[in-house]
């Protein structure tokens, strides 16, 4: 369900509100902050202001709200929300009720960043409390959309979720926001909620709307995904023909604002509505392009690792050419000073020939690094995607061999949409570790559990348990994260195939100087000393990539008593 994501681009949004009244000087103080990266400086720069001079109340409230955005991008989740408190404490005390309302709602963003929406719900129904007393209804029309939002999500009690975002578009068309990208986003969570409870005649019109909507506000990106929207709508009305019509719309723009996520939605959409309308040979050419827009973003992603590393390269050989023409006019210049004694110009020969054997060393190591990181990369890359696309491929394969004899693809669709799925999802979370030049231990595993869960859901049986203790900052080059990565995600995929059930654990620890990851489980175990020899490979690549990063491995397993992995750096 997209609901959450839309809310929070609301909250995030939202979370800029300021007064109406703010002075222009401050606008433009807000705007260099907000575009300020630096948030630990900002913060500092707006306390330091405040402290030193008098603002209005509209202006206040305009710079403690950037204090509350900075403080939430460096997710710094209790300092943000003793910052709310305390406004929240003081705006009632001088009897600011805007103030009080705004900062109600701001602690419920903050909550619902962290996550924990039951707290969230709370605060923003204290900020409608009061906003309703005193008539803030723009506040008003954020907070009824928010709590509708996130009742959505949670699929229970949707009929106060239909009432709030009704509540949110009659304040919309008060507040003169309902032709905005926001008012628009009412509705078209409103017709999500009505395709949710099986009103898809009710969807379908609001989904119209919003489209509408979009194309006067010539928002490119909602058209796009509110046409997929109205899509899916149209195939469970059976009105395929059409469904198709507005599924190639989708795809037109999708590739026109070079959205890959958009463009293959709409692709499988509409090879879905041909399977539906029983034209099988459209649906195939479809899964054709999917299939070839998959290995375009392999080959695009790998070319431009590999064109990365040769810059650096280069630049690096710019560098010490620039640093050898500098100290070799140098070092003429000293020749020439000291032509008259030989013994000197001997010195300099020497010298001279020493720092070319060691300048072609370094040209040479150099040279040899970005070899072996282009090697590192392409083995990687091949090693983790090369089997996802032969899967792939085989599943093209079957889905032909299926067309060719006029037999059902259907199920057969559906294996290769998930194999697609698992290949986007691994490139995009290689190319997240490879972009990131140093990243935190704790980063790190939020991301591994994200993958955990993600896996899991194949395994419904078996429970997942977290436990993870960071304290000092403990910090993991690309290549170290990524060895570590498909240790753990060789680990996950072992204790899900192997153990029989039970349940999983993943357990994180980092201080100043260590750092360790245990994947163990509470399955059948094994002897470690008689594994067949497969399943010995498998083990001897964990190792191999443990050491590549000097790291250990621990494997400890029993029949009857699980099995634990456990990596140190």
């Amino acid at each position: 369900m997209r609901a959450l994501r839309l809310l929070y681009l609301l909250v995030f949004l939202t979370t800029l509100h300021g007064a109406h009244a703010q002075s222009k000087g401050v606008q433009q103080q807000v705007e260099q902050f907000e575009n300020n990266n630096d948030h630990e400086v900002v913060i500092k720069q707006i306390n330091a202001t405040l402290s030193a001079q008098q603002f209005s109340p509209e202006d206040k409230l305009a710079l403690q709200i950037v204090v509350i955005h900075k403080f939430q991008e460096l997710k710094q989740w209790d300092k943000c929300l003793a910052y709310c408190q305390q406004q929240i404490a003081e705006a009632h005390r001088q009897n600011d009720g805007y103030a009080e309302a705004s900062f109600y709602k701001l602690l419920g963003n903050t909550y619902y960043h962290i996550p924990d929406p039951a707290r969230a719900l709370e605060y923003w129904r204290k900020c409608i409390a009061i906003s309703e007393t005193s008539g803030y209804t723009v506040l008003l029309e954020q907070c009824y959309h928010n709590i509708g939002a996130i009742i959505l999500e949670s699929g229970s009690n949707l009929p106060e979720a239909e009432r709030n975002f009704q509540k949110s578009i009659e304040l919309s068309i008060l507040n003169k926001t309902d032709t905005t990208q926001l008012g628009n986003l009412h509705y078209r969570l409103l017709a999500t909620l009505y395709e949710v409870t099986g009103r898809v005649e009710k969807a379908g019109e609001l989904y119209t709307k919003v489209i509408a909507k979009a194309r006067l506000l010539n928002d490119s990106l909602r058209i796009a995904e509110a046409l997929m929207f109205y899509a899916k709508v149209l195939v469970k009305e059976k009105k395929f023909d059409k469904a198709i019509q507005v599924g190639k719309e989708a795809l037109l723009i999708s590739g026109r604002i070079r959205k890959l996520d958009m463009e293959q939605t709409a692709l499988d959409l509409l090879a879905e509505s041909y399977v539906f309308a029983g034209n099988y040979k459209e649906a195939y050419q479809y899964m054709k392009q999917t299939n070839a827009s998959f290995k375009n973003r392999f080959n695009t992603d790998l070319n431009q690792k590999i064109s990365e590393a040769e810059a650096k390269f280069k630049t690096a050989e710019t560098e010490h050419e620039k640093n050898l023409a500098l100290l070799k006019a140098k070092k003429e210049k000293q020749v020439y000073l000291v032509a008259f004694t030989g013994l000197l110009l001997l010195l300099a020969v020497v010298f001279y020939s020493l720092y070319q054997r060691r300048s072609t060393r370094q040209k040479l190591a150099i040279q040899q690094q970005v070899q072996d990181e282009k090697e590192r990369l392409s083995r990687d890359l091949h090693d983790n995607l090369g089997s996802q696309m032969a899967l792939l491929s085989n599943n093209i394969e079957t889905l032909d061999m299926q067309f060719r004899k006029q037999q059902p693809i259907a199920d057969h669709m559906d294996a290769l949409k998930g194999s697609s799925r698992q290949l986007l999802q691994t490139l995009r979370e290689t190319i997240w570790i490879l972009n990131q030049e140093q990243l935190s231990a704790a980063d790190f595993f939020d991301k591994l559990v994200d993958y955990t869960h993600r896996y899991l859901q194949a395994y419904p049986g078996m429970p997942l348990r977290i436990e993870e203790e960071f304290g000092e900052t403990f910090t993991l080059s690309s290549q170290q994260a990524l060895q570590l990565f498909r240790i753990c995600q060789e680990a996950v995929t072992n204790a899900c195939k192997y153990a029989g059930g039970g349940e999983l654990w993943v357990k994180g620890h980092a201080d100043g100087n260590r750092c360790s990851i245990t994947i163990a489980d509470s399955g059948s175990g094994f002897d470690p000393d008689n594994l067949p020899g497969n399943e010995q490979y498998g083990l001897r690549n964990m190792r191999q990539r443990a050491e590549s990063i000097g790291a250990s491995l621990t494997l400890t397993s029993k029949p009857g008593a699980g099995t634990s992995v456990t990596v140190r750096l």
